[in-house]
């Protein structure tokens, strides 16, 4: 009866732990960015609401002549707000020259979003349809965690996602011609 026992354990072990192994490599790293798949593609328009309630289209602040980095955070989000910072100094050196944000927040508390925005002082386009990881931007566009981001042309085509900070000012360097 143990050999059984311990025959479905193992089994079942390994029904769980080898689809994780695929999904993940060996060494417990992601093999592939799922967000991946758009690169090269035209964004997808999404419809949310801004930090005072107003709605707006992705497609005003995207596709207009600038570069835009589409960023997927939340306020509750520790690692999201560790690099935010960061993101502010790239977004103040770059903006004035033709570089835009657009925070797409994955909070399902609006005084929460709102508050983290202000004591961020982060100046940039924010919208959420505050439903958390059942909002219409996780499901379109692939978003598995957070922090995440798409970089879009001025032409509205996805040219990177994932981008690290340092490699997204390297970028705006090359593209706006510094």
């Amino acid at each position: 009866m143990k050999k059984k026992v311990l025959l479905w354990m193992m089994a079942l072990m390994w029904v769980l732990v080898c689809p994780a192994m695929a999904a993940t490599g060996a060494n417990g790293e992601d093999d592939e960015d799922p967000m991946q798949v758009f690169v090269g593609k035209q964004y997808i328009d999404l419809q949310m609401k801004d930090l005072n309630g107003q709605t707006h289209r992705l497609s005003e602040f995207v596709g207009k002549g600038k570069w835009v980095l589409i960023d997927f955070w939340a306020s509750w989000c520790g690692p999201c707000r560790a690099e935010l910072p960061e993101l502010v100094k790239v977004y103040q050196a770059f903006h004035s020259n033709g570089f835009e944000v657009v925070g797409i927040s994955l909070d399902d508390d609006a005084q929460a979003w709102q508050k983290a925005v202000k004591k961020m002082k982060l100046s940039w386009h924010h919208l959420s349809d505050l439903k958390g990881w059942e909002s219409k931007a996780v499901e379109t566009y692939k978003v598995f965690g957070i922090p995440t981001n798409l970089l879009v042309n001025p032409k509205g085509k996805i040219v990177a996602s994932n981008i690290e900070l340092e490699d997204l000012a390297d970028k705006l360097n090359e593209v706006l011609g510094f």
